[in-house]
């Protein structure tokens, strides 16, 4: 495991003359520095320095101030003028590695980023530097310096690696001197750590992932970095949600949902203001959920299922639910074979009498659409061919047709909560 901070470099005032600053990190100042970077690595104890910059980002500088000396300096920034600054980067990476007592730093030049192009290439150039990762590798950046532009693409290029790599990264600290206000704060710089940003980023996706497909993953990860007693007991709860969940099992997600609930209160009132933003949307998800009838429970699970583009699971539940609601709406339920085929008579019973009706115009109720569903919902159990089975109908009409089916047969549930 390493500690590497990325950290961009801009044009400056040239070997001799660029700025420097007092920089303030947590409780100690580091004084005369030209580079946020040199403090930064002290301060963390950085393994491996990665500079970007363009080729008139100053270098030269750089060299000088980890060590190097003033005539080889010279030299570098006489090669940056001539378009020969790649010859040099080996040599202020072996300066910076003196400096830091290891080794693996390295020098990335880079486009301005004028046009498509050079963004592609910049792109590129951010790709290199992620295959110099290994797992486990504590990352920092460090957004001070070079372009604005340069900042975001930073920022949102870690993101973009974390999201395709088999490892997300773990990104401890983004960085940026507040340079603009050392001159109300007595010639001290600020530096401000950003990282909540990308804690921010990582609470929405985990959201996104629950609410969208009922992936509980990314939040158990968030959840895990809890220590106390009361994060933990909800980490607990959110697994055995999300364990029935993944499961469908009905009675275990209404136990989860019921013990969820009653323990909402640790995002509402704590003291992480990321837990008290993303409390609405888990209260939100939760009460999808939260109904006393289990066929009520089913239905509900089929809408969202549907709402998530899972439609074989909706078609499961939306079959699942019919049968339950029949058994709830005639006192019985579908425990037993007996049971079962007791709720099934009253269906066929139900779906005969309309077929019967004199009336030429009829149109399908409930117990009619219960058959096409239930068609539908066996070739997807067993895996089989829509179109060549009793069903003759082709996925896309399937995938059609279900917010229809789903309409038709709420009215067996518009007395249930």
């Amino acid at each position: 495991m390493a500690k590497i901070l990325i950290s961009s470099i801009g044009v400056g005032g040239g070997i001799t003359d660029y700025a420097k600053a007092n920089y303030k990190i947590d409780d100690k100042i580091y004084k005369d520095e030209k580079f946020i970077a040199k403090a930064l690595c002290e301060h963390i104890g950085i393994d491996k320095l990665f500079l970007v910059g363009t080729k008139k980002s100053i270098w030269e500088a750089v060299y000088q101030d980890f060590g190097g000396n003033y005539e080889l300096g010279l030299k570098i920034l006489e090669a940056k003028e001539n378009d020969k600054l790649d010859e040099f980067l080996p040599i202020i990476e072996q300066i910076i590695d003196t400096k830091l007592g290891t080794k693996g730093s390295k020098c990335f030049v880079i486009k301005y980023g004028l046009d498509d192009d050079e963004l592609w290439q910049n792109f590129d150039k951010f790709l290199q530097i992620a295959n110099n990762f290994a797992k486990n590798d504590e990352i920092y950046m460090d957004i001070t310096h070079s372009f604005r532009s340069l900042s975001l693409m930073s920022f949102v290029m870690s993101e973009f690696v974390s999201n395709s790599l088999d490892d997300e990264l773990d990104i401890k600290g983004v960085y940026y001197g507040m340079l603009e206000y050392s001159k109300e704060n007595n010639g001290i710089t600020p530096i401000v750590n950003l990282s909540m940003f990308f804690e921010l980023l990582k609470w929405s996706k985990a959201i996104r992932e629950l609410k969208k497909y009922g992936n509980a993953k990314e939040i158990l990860m968030l959840l895990q970095k809890s220590n106390d007693e009361v994060g933990k007991d909800v980490l607990n709860k959110f697994k055995s949600f999300s364990d029935s969940l993944s499961m469908s099992d009905i009675t275990y997600i209404q136990l989860s949902i019921n013990q969820l609930k009653t323990r909402m209160a640790f995002f509402k009132n704590n003291h992480n203001n990321i837990y008290r933003l993303i409390s609405k949307d888990l209260e939100k998800f939760i009460d999808i959920f939260n109904v006393s009838s289990p066929s009520l429970l089913q239905y509900k699970m089929a809408i969202w299922y549907y709402e998530s583009k899972n439609y074989s699971m909706a078609y499961i539940f939306l079959t699942e639910a019919f049968l339950t609601a029949v058994a709830e709406n005639n006192n019985t339920d579908l425990q037993t074979e007996e049971k079962q085929k007791k709720v099934k008579k009253i269906i066929n019973k139900r779906a005969n009498n309309n077929t019967h009706k004199k009336n030429t115009h009829k149109k399908d109720n409930e117990y009619d659409i219960y058959f096409k569903i239930k068609n539908i919902r066996h070739s997807i159990a067993h895996a089989l061919d829509l179109e060549n089975r009793k069903t003759k109908i082709t996925p896309r009409e399937a995938i059609e047709n279900l917010p229809l089916y789903i309409e038709k047969v709420k009215v067996l549930f518009k007395d249930k909560n």
